[in-house]
């Protein structure tokens, strides 16, 4: 059965990050080399006084879709097949590991008798990983475009992962606890969202108005190509992951009897 949920796993996380490439090409992509241009132009400042300036980059909500680091020398791919390339290793490895979570919790409910695998239950649990991982944190750290200035990239991390734990957290007592005991799951899903890490000052320091506008342009069209790139990421992992339970199911790889709850 291990073997079985493994090999899937990697099937459905090499189809939905060849997906998300895609998306991110057509989408998100354009938005972060438009970004660019603007960034080039900015001047140079002393690194001591930016020490998130590397941060100020990035976009942790859990796919490659957001993900995007310059900094001084830093490494970073070239423009074209090699920013492709590794975005697309990128995004699969994300899908491997997303597709695995999901194959397990998702057999876990089936042998307790909780939810038989199809596809509109794995549409379901699709857009719970949706608003775990992409949705709760954007909440308080929307996905930044390049230039934008950002809390330091630890703090930032540690509230990340936080808020993606305690909403997962939540959402699981919400949907699976019995009569008020779901309740419990509501202070999980807000209290990270009273201590936000913030950045003091404006988002864009650019020194001409008329690119700041355009980069704040830039940055709305970014969330929403995030957003919508990382939800068809997640109902495609949600979709595959319950139809492929279902298929093993039938066919006896995997058990079939079920634990009490």
């Amino acid at each position: 059965m291990f073997r079985s949920l493994i090999l899937s796993a990697c099937a459905i996380g090499v189809v939905a990050g060849l997906a998300m490439t895609a998306f991110q090409s057509f989408g998100v992509t354009p938005i972060i080399l438009a970004a660019e241009q603007y960034e080039v132009s900015e001047p140079a400042e002393p690194e001591s006084a930016h020490p998130h300036e590397a941060a100020g980059h990035t976009h942790e909500h859990g796919q490659a879709g957001g993900h995007h680091h310059h900094g001084g020398d830093e490494w970073a791919p070239a423009d074209g097949f090699e920013r492709t390339f590794y975005s697309a290793v990128s995004n699969i490895c994300a899908g491997i590991g997303f597709a695995a979570l999901l194959l397990v919790v998702m057999n876990q409910l089936r042998e307790r008798g909780r939810m038989t695998p199809n596809a509109s239950r794995g549409l379901l649990l699709g857009a719970l990983g949706f608003v775990a991982v992409f949705m709760a944190p954007s909440l308080g750290l929307p996905p930044e475009v390049p230039g934008a200035r950002a809390a330091a990239l630890e703090s930032r991390q540690l509230w990340w992962v936080a808020t993606v734990l305690l909403t997962v957290a939540g959402l699981g007592i919400l949907f699976l606890a019995g009569g008020w005991q779901r309740i419990l799951g509501v202070p999980l899903l807000l209290v990270t969202h009273f201590f936000v890490p913030t950045h003091e000052g404006p988002m864009f320091s650019h020194p001409d108005p008329d690119a700041v506008t355009a980069l704040n342009e830039l940055h709305h069209q970014f969330i929403w190509a995030t957003g919508l790139s990382n939800l068809a990421f997640w109902l495609l992992i949600g979709v595959l992951c319950a139809v492929t339970l279902n298929y093993l199911s039938r066919t006896g790889r995997i058990h079939h009897e079920q634990v009490p709850a």
